[in-house]
């Protein structure tokens, strides 16, 4: 990321950024953005900052912001709409949907609020953002879609889940659009769709990858029956086999239980474990040999023999369910000294930091170092702390406002948006791929006593991934 002296070099005028801001920049934005300084030309407007847009009927009475345009690296086909003729005046309009309405609007305003924190902190008079609402229904995504591009929406920013991702595409995909959608979903990824979500396979990959190097080389999961569940399971057992490791063990169970004892009971082969340890026990009380007494009083101690066939257990859930999963494994003796367990960024949670059966345990997100200070600034601002999530509200935001910086002809070219030096954003660096999958620079954290600490630094380039 560039601090204030650096955009000034790039000629950004000073009164679009503020000192505290967190800039969001293309790591190859030395020829990209160097033609971008001064204001706007070409649009005549006299205001001072980003435009504060009035929404369509369907949207939130809430303040707005756009940019983007058409991506103009996809191939032409008799379907795309041509890129929207801009006339003289008029904003770069970007539209961002969220569940501002139903179930999920705690969510989907938090993530309009990080938007419009990059608003303020990174765009110009000529940069308009307009919210959407995509309230309760996947569905009234399409709906909404087809709206914003009516409106003149050169990109779109969301929608927040999945399902409502797959209804804009088709819409999206005819207007020659690129979405950036908020969802963590693989299967919704496309040329174009772009998914900003921290995917599962990266976690897993970024954590296995470092507990590899420590030595560990036989892995387990224990992992809840749920689309999430099921596609970190697949991840491990891709990434330790290429790994050079191997997955002896993985095990699915129903998310609705609320009792883990068989499920914990099983997975630990306390049985066969126990039954070794009574034999061994039966066959030392018939010795009268000094060893054989001391190993016997030493057996008195335990709860069974024989090893696990595995070193690290990956547990990908959060909240009650691995508060109450982790210690049943204790109890049928998975020891978190012998057995190292592993997480996903499910485990950015206080509580189970100080979960004491988890003590020891690894697990990958993003830095937190850059991620804080946009924290500290978002509760200033809205009185409350962001999720994870607003971060890609704000990173999204913030690209967008950068790429148009050229008033006469923003850069949002397929070519532009899937860089392979990337993007520094406040959730670390991150990339977007052809595929309209992301790549991110994670750290991994280690857990202990209600504290967490960083034992292998998120990287800063994704140059040694591309030498």
């Amino acid at each position: 990321m560039f601090g204030l002296s650096t955009l000034k070099r790039r000629g950004v005028p000073q009164k679009h950024v503020t000192s505290r801001a967190i800039l969001l920049i293309c790591a190859l934005a030395l020829p990209l953005l160097a033609g971008c300084g001064g204001s706007r030309g070409g649009g005549g407007s006299t205001e001072s900052g980003p435009v504060v847009a009035t929404p369509a009927p369907s949207a939130p009475a809430v303040p707005q912001t756009a940019t983007q345009g058409p991506l103009s690296t996809v191939p032409a086909a008799p379907s795309l709409i041509p890129p929207p003729v801009r006339a003289p005046g008029d904003k770069i309009k970007v539209a961002i949907l969220l569940p501002l309405s139903g179930p999920e609007a705690r969510i989907g305003q938090s993530l309009l609020n990080a938007a419009q924190l990059a608003l303020f902190d990174v765009a110009d008079a000529d940069f308009q953002l307009r919210p959407y609402d995509t309230g309760g229904d996947p569905m009234e995504a399409g709906t909404v879609a087809q709206q914003a591009l009516a409106d003149g929406a050169e990109v779109i920013l969301g929608p927040l889940f999945a399902a409502a991702t797959t209804a804009v595409a088709p819409h999206a995909h005819q207007a020659g659009v690129p979405v950036l959608s908020f969802s963590n979903d693989e299967a919704v990824a496309d040329r174009g769709i772009f998914v900003l979500g921290f995917l599962p396979r990266d976690q897993v990959a970024r954590v296995v990858r470092y507990a590899t190097a420590q030595g560990i080389t036989r892995f387990a999961a224990l992992a809840p029956d749920t689309p999430y569940g099921r596609t970190v399971t697949r991840a491990l057992q891709d990434t330790t086999q290429g790994a050079g490791a191997a997955t002896v063990r993985a095990t699915l169970y129903n998310p609705g239980t609320g009792d883990f004892t068989a499920i914990a009971r099983q997975f630990a082969d306390y049985d066969q474990r126990k039954r070794a340890l009574a034999g061994e026990k039966a066959r030392l009380a018939g010795r009268d040999d000094e060893a054989s007494k001391r190993a016997l009083a030493r057996l008195e101690r335990m709860e069974t023999v024989e090893e696990l066939p595995y070193q690290a257990v990956l547990l990908p859930d959060a909240g009650q369910r691995l508060r109450s999963l982790a210690p049943m494994l204790a109890y049928f003796d998975v020891d978190h000294r012998k057995v190292r367990m592993l997480g996903t960024t499910l485990w950015e949670d206080p509580s189970i930091a100080g979960e004491p059966t988890l003590a020891g345990g690894w697990y990958a997100a993003p830095a937190s170092d850059v991620r804080t200070s946009f924290e500290e600034r978002y509760q200033q601002a809205f009185g409350s702390r962001p999720p994870l999530v607003a971060g890609l509200a704000y990173d999204a935001t913030a690209l967008m406002a950068l790429l148009s910086r050229d008033r006469d002809q923003p850069d949002f070219s397929l070519e532009t948006l899937t860089s392979p030096e990337g993007f520094a954003g406040v959730n670390g660096i991150f990339r977007l791929k052809p595929d309209g999958l992301n790549e991110r620079g994670l750290a991994v954290y280690e857990i202990n006593n209600g504290q967490r600490r960083v034992i292998d630094p998120a990287p800063q380039s994704f140059q040694p991934l591309i030498n």
